[in-house]
């Protein structure tokens, strides 16, 4: 899915907030979220094999990164070249936000950094049509496809119950 970089203010301006003001989360979604953000922080604190991962990083240039995936409301995984892939967990979580959602980011150069914000947004049958709240990125953490497959896992088995 294509990143879209930049629209107009009065075309964000156009878009519904639906969908924002969602109901209070149910006891056991909420265990259900924190059994999965536990094994996510396992996944994320097992050491890497290889040197070129390294540490989290507070930036990485948009040269470095393909696309996003919207995992769920405060999860992102960057996609780069080869192997190359970086959670970002937002600083907090992004009502409304959700797979499959098309991320909107205004850009001030060609790095996308900690604390930088963008807003998830839909098109349904050629029409944007609902967005996110706006949301917060966090560190890139660089973890291994497998890591990126375990922490996909942790969630949609979250989503299930």
């Amino acid at each position: 899915m294509a990143v879209l970089r930049t629209l107009g203010v009065g075309f964000l301006m156009g878009l519904g907030i639906a969908g924002c003001a969602g109901m209070k989360p149910s006891a056991e979604q909420e265990a259900a979220r924190a059994d999965a953000q536990e094994t996510i922080d396992q996944i994320l604190n097992a050491p890497l094999e290889s040197a070129e991962y390294g540490q989290a990083e507070r930036c990485i240039s948009t040269f470095q990164y393909d696309t996003m995936e919207i995992l769920d409301d405060q999860h992102v995984l960057f996609k780069g070249r080869g192997d190359r892939m970086w959670l970002n967990q937002l600083r907090t979580r992004c009502i409304g936000l959700r797979p499959g959602s098309t991320p909107l980011i205004r850009l001030r150069d060609s790095q996308i950094c900690d604390m930088d914000t963008f807003q998830g947004v839909d098109n349904m049958l050629g029409v944007w049509s609902r967005t996110s709240s706006t949301c917060s990125l966090g560190t890139f953490t660089p973890i291994t496809p497998e890591q990126a497959d375990a922490v996909r896992a942790a969630l949609r088995e979250a989503r299930a119950r």
